[in-house]
């Protein structure tokens, strides 16, 4: 809880002037430093769908998390997750597209061409596959975003946090947002980078393994650790709003939390 410098009277983390004393409470120094970390004005503020909490969140987090923290909802974050699943499925047939095999193109003459796994008479496996695995990921998103808002949710108290359960859950997963952009440019990178391998001369386990090991994968990771970065920006705005701390400490918290997601990726990769 934020405090006034004058007469250490508890104050409102956006208040400017102290309830109790009535001085004008300064700036904090971050906010100067970083003048889009500034709180938003009351004017500003309003309420929003959840595809402007969604723009928002990328374009004005101050304002947008104003509102998440003041009406959180759960379906903005479903969203987010259902989109990774989504994302993760696009990869499957991204991959998968860079597989080649033989067909008979002209069964009178017996003629041959490569072509892409996905578009050889097994393709539709593929097709099935990536759409199975939709379902298990977006439960595996939620399991995630309950176990990382319990994480976060822990830190925001351990600081001095005030907010309820769902205004975690809620930030932190309106947070994950970026981690789909990058996972997109990840995506397209695969697509326009990746070589194709034939399938016939080389063993699939030994494709796979190539693939995992090859810098192609490696530039990936480090997309994926690099949208952590904005994450924990984003957060500040969330911890800030939501659990009405300063945002100094937001700051604190935030960076925590995103070395804790940094090290956890890197371990389970």
């Amino acid at each position: 809880m934020r405090r006034c410098e004058f007469c250490e009277s508890p104050v409102a983390a956006d208040a400017t002037v102290c309830p109790v004393c009535g001085e004008e409470i300064a700036e904090e120094t971050l906010e100067r430093v970083l003048p889009m970390l500034k709180r938003p004005a009351a004017p500003d503020v309003r309420v929003l769908s959840t595809a402007e909490r969604l723009w928002g969140v990328l374009r004005r987090p101050n304002a947008a998390y104003r509102d998440i923290a003041q009406r959180p909802d759960y379906f903005g974050p479903f969203v987010v997750i259902v989109a990774n699943a989504l994302i993760l499925a696009g990869f499957f047939l991204t991959i998968s597209s860079k597989f080649t095999t033989t067909v008979i193109v002209n069964a009178t003459t017996g003629q041959t061409a490569r072509v892409s796994v996905l578009f050889a008479p097994a393709g539709s496996e593929f097709l099935i596959t990536a759409l199975l695995s939709i379902l298990p990921n977006i439960i595996l998103g939620l399991v995630y975003l309950v176990i990382g808002s319990a994480f976060a949710h822990l830190a925001f108290k351990v600081t001095g946090g005030l907010g309820r359960k769902g205004k975690t859950a809620a930030v932190v997963g309106y947070s994950m947002l970026p981690l789909l952009l990058f996972r997109l440019a990840a995506l397209l990178y695969v697509f326009l980078v990746m070589p194709t391998y034939p399938l016939g001369t080389t063993a699939g386990p030994e494709i796979i393994n190539s693939i995992f090991q090859s810098d192609v994968w490696l530039i990936i990771d480090y997309l994926t650790t690099a949208s952590f970065v904005w994450v924990g920006f984003l957060l500040i705005f969330g911890i800030r709003e939501a659990h009405n701390t300063s945002t100094g400490w937001a700051t604190l918290v935030a960076i925590a939390c995103m070395l804790v997601l940094t090290w956890t990726f890197w371990q389970a990769h």
